[in-house]
């Protein structure tokens, strides 16, 4: 195995073990488009014809972009492609990760901002939780703000509550 060839393959190979992608082109117009990548395999030229809509959400979305998991394949691709490129027929393709936010993710200052307000906002806010994490930070700050034996008792509640289903979880 030539020099290069090892290099190649032994990168692709940790690249693939890493799991991210160098880069990721998107096709960006109806008709079909045909790339020249380098083959991860063999470290030859090969031709990929890119089809489907991508505007259509059923497009299956390994039919409409080329993944490419090496600096030289990437390099190797714009240059080979670069036309393709500057016309606007492909495209860089960057995945956005939305981060879903948890319920039970939240600052005590929000917390002390609900405790500070009538009960309902705190009832409110304890119907949220599915984790007694926050429930117990919750009553924390509530005995600590000195809160009425009301809104107390119902945070111990909530807090059983929740504690009781974690553990028929478990």
């Amino acid at each position: 195995m030539k020099q290069v060839d090892r290099y190649f393959y032994e990168s692709m190979s940790k690249a693939r073990a890493e799991g991210e992608p160098v880069a990721i082109y998107i096709k960006a117009i109806v008709g079909r488009v045909c790339v020249t990548i380098i083959d991860p395999f063999s470290g030859l030229p090969k031709d990929i014809l890119l089809t489907g809509d991508p505007a259509h959400s059923d497009t299956d979305i390994e039919d409409i972009t080329v993944t490419l998991w090496t600096e030289m394949g990437h390099e190797f691709f714009r240059r080979q492609n670069k036309v393709l490129i500057q016309r606007g027929y492909i495209a860089p393709y960057t995945v956005e990760i939305v981060e879903e936010i948890s319920v039970n993710e939240i600052e005590d200052t929000e917390i002390i901002e609900a405790l500070k307000k009538k009960y309902f906002a705190t009832a409110a806010l304890l119907k949220r939780f599915t984790s007694p994490v926050p429930v117990m930070r919750m009553l924390r700050l509530a005995q600590e703000l000195n809160k009425p034996i009301g809104t107390i008792s119902a945070i111990q509640k909530r807090l059983s509550e929740l504690q009781r289903i974690e553990g028929e979880g478990e």
